[in-house]
């Protein structure tokens, strides 16, 4: 594992414990406490991709908003046919 991936994961972990601290704020508030607890597990949620995925869940998002986002596939899907044919 490289220190540029163990930095994604360990900003994934922070996420988490900055989740359960939300969530937690969230029990003992009154008013907007639904609100805050969503925003909690989501941001839990968000540090669990981060702490499995690493840098590739940086490097699919990155991709996802970019102009050549069906490039891989169009790759794939090139490389069978040309496969198919021999």
């Amino acid at each position: 594992m490289t220190v540029r991936d163990l930095r994604w994961r360990i900003s994934g972990a922070t996420l988490i414990a900055m989740g359960y601290a939300l969530t937690h704020v969230a029990m003992k508030a009154a008013g907007t406490a639904d609100m805050l607890g969503l925003l909690g597990l989501l941001v839990a949620a968000g540090g669990l991709l981060l702490l499995l995925g690493g840098k590739r869940v940086a490097l699919a998002f990155k991709v996802e908003r970019s102009r050549h986002r069906e490039l891989p596939g169009a790759i794939h899907h090139a490389r069978q046919a040309r496969q198919r044919d021999r």
